[in-house]
């Protein structure tokens, strides 16, 4: 029987019940963690592993394996190993999606019969066919933990309101979901744009509609993969376009170069680690869990990395790194340091 697409409510049932059980301290032998909302699988299995096993101990007894190249053997070897100095070993396997291979099948099976109980072993997947037999496998024999897009109208603004509380900060329903609309309800981008709203009020304000506006809409329009592009191809008044834009009626110019300086510094480093992976034949989902984006959005972040040199990518870091200093000394004002960076990432050549 082949493995259903759970619904928003089932998956949200099968994180609440996938909570409960880690608060009262029960692992399983095997969980799968599977769908397309990456933030939230991620940041679940963070917690899973958090509590299995003692941040000290971590490098011991946590081990990430993708099976891409059809290796599922190798993470069944290190599943079966017992934890050094700690009651658990973390096993959290990724890339299997495509093994349909009868001799990996039934190393598997094997394993399932008999569980390493001192193992917690994760199957982690933004995109399982649920039509492939190690699909119908994992369903069966895991604790499946769903993640599906949050619903726009009532979930996804419900769980705006409880990050920015959590954080120390306000907003209130209406305005949450003003800025779904804008934004959407992928969480990692929200997540992304809250945390540039709370920095700009400051901390323990209230976020309106005026902020949203402010930040959040030309952000939506010129999304920081344009202001990459720009400068990538050399396209210097372009770049300074889209920065004058920004910089239009914001009081904030220090705050707003930070950021601005941030999400380039973000860019460049998700360049770096893209072209790294893509040199290691990594499939994309594994680059889209290394930089936090989604399959679709890592997609064009690949194609960017393929078009510059490593050394290149190097020297913009430094460069930015150089700026992110400059800005902190107030050498200069905000947006000419801002504008400096421009003009000497758009100067370099591949």
């Amino acid at each position: 029987m082949a493995v259903k697409k759970p619904a928003s409510g089932d998956a949200l049932k099968s994180q609440t019940e996938f909570a409960r059980n880690l608060l009262s301290g029960k692992f399983a032998p095997m969980y799968l963690f599977e769908g397309s909302e990456n933030y939230l699988r991620e940041q679940t299995l963070k917690k899973l592993i958090d509590a299995a096993v003692d941040d000290a101990l971590r490098d011991f007894n946590v081990h990430e394996i993708s099976v891409a190249k059809g290796n599922l053997d190798e993470a069944l070897a290190i599943a079966r190993q017992y934890p050094m100095m700690s009651a658990r070993r973390v096993v959290v396997v990724t890339g299997f999606e495509a093994i349909n291979d009868e001799d990996q099948l039934e190393l598997l099976k094997d394993y399932i019969r008999d569980p390493v109980p001192s193992t917690v072993l994760i199957f982690n997947s933004p995109n399982l066919d649920k039509r492939r037999n190690i699909a119908t496998m994992l369903g069966k024999f895991c604790e499946v933990v769903s993640f599906e897009p949050l619903d726009e109208r009532a979930a996804a603004p419900r769980w705006i309101e409880d990050y920015v509380t959590r954080a120390g900060g306000s907003i209130d329903s209406a305005t949450a979901a003003f800025l779904v609309g804008m934004v959407g309800t992928e969480l990692q981008q929200l997540s992304t744009e809250l945390d540039k709203l709370m920095t700009y009020v400051g901390e323990g304000r209230r976020i309106t509609r005026q902020e949203i506006e402010l930040l959040v809409r030309y952000s939506r329009e010129h999304s920081n993969f344009e202001l990459t592009d720009a400068l990538l191809e050399g396209n210097r008044k372009r770049a300074l376009t889209l920065l004058e834009h920004i910089f239009e009626n914001v009081s904030d110019k220090q705050g707003l170069a930070l950021m601005i300086l941030g999400a380039i510094a973000r860019s460049y480093r998700n360049l770096l680690i893209s072209k790294e992976l893509m040199q290691q034949n990594a499939p994309n989902s594994e680059v889209a869990k290394a930089v936090g984006m989604s399959p679709f959005a890592v997609t064009h972040l690949n194609e960017k990395a393929r078009r510059i040199d490593s050394n290149r990518i190097l020297q913009a870091i430094q460069r930015i790194a150089a700026t992110d200093i400059a800005l902190k000394s107030s050498m200069g004002t905000p947006r000419l340091q801002i504008e400096l960076l421009i003009c000497e990432l758009c100067s370099a050549k591949n």
